[in-house]
Formats: C-alpha cells, sequence, structure tokens
C-alpha cells in the first residue's frame, strides 16, 4: 500500500485506510460529477462541487510519508 494523505478531521488523525477511504469518495464523487447533469440549477451546482473536488484531489495528492 502506497503513503495517502495526511488528513484530520475534527483533531481526528485519519489512518492510511480510512484517508484511502476518503480519497476513493471524493474520486467517485467526481468521476460521477464529470458524467454531467442537463438540468440548468443542478449544472451549476455541480460545478461548484467540481471546483472544490478539484481543489481537495490537488491536496489529496500531494502525500509525503507518513511518519508513524
Amino acid at each position: 500500500m502506497h503513503d495517502e494523505a495526511e488528513i484530520t478531521i475534527s483533531g481526528v488523525k485519519l489512518t492510511d485506510t480510512q484517508s484511502m477511504t476518503v480519497r476513493v469518495a471524493v474520486d467517485t464523487l467526481a468521476n460521477v460529477l464529470a458524467e454531467g447533469i442537463e438540468d440548468e440549477e443542478a449544472r451549476e451546482l455541480t460545478e461548484r462541487y467540481v471546483d472544490s473536488l478539484k481543489i481537495i484531489q490537488a491536496l489529496l495528492e500531494r502525500r509525503e510519508t507518513r511518519k508513524q
């Protein structure tokens, strides 16, 4: 298993497995949203989510060796 991004939620540092779960969930949502939505209102919301997801995915890719 490769090192995952260090993620802390409400002061709790996630394990590699938990961080991987977050990364996969983010990637899955990005893939679903990439398929697009036809409704105009939903499309605007989708664009906001996609913008945020791109930032989160970039941060998750900046993995550093975890100090255990």
